[in-house]
């Protein structure tokens, strides 16, 4: 289990990477960027697996983008949007695993 999710959060980091240092972002990229994440995070909130990390992150993007460091904005709300795809993807783990450890 711990060895897939390795595997998942490495295999997302180049294209966070990528689509925070490609271009200078800006007010537009940092809305988009927020967007795609809160869809994510809806679905984590609702599989009841929301991490504590996301509000702070949100929190610190918003900052960000207000101070007109939208690249920082944007990292910030990308790596909010990897913790939900983590906490989606521990979600549906632990369903599985929960399925499983039922007696029959």
């Amino acid at each position: 289990m711990k060895l897939k999710l390795l595997v998942l959060v490495a295999a997302m980091m180049p294209v966070l990477l990528l689509t925070t240092s490609a271009l200078a972002a800006d007010a537009e990229a940092y809305k988009s960027a927020l967007a795609i994440a809160q869809e994510t995070i809806a679905e984590a909130e609702s599989k009841a697996q929301m991490w504590t990390t996301i509000d702070q992150l949100l929190e610190d993007a918003q900052t960000a983008a207000a101070s007109g460091d939208f690249d920082k904005a944007v990292e910030m709300v990308n790596e909010a949007k990897l913790h939900a795809d983590l906490a989606v993807a521990t979600a549906e783990k632990e369903k599985s695993i929960w399925q499983k450890g039922v007696p029959k």
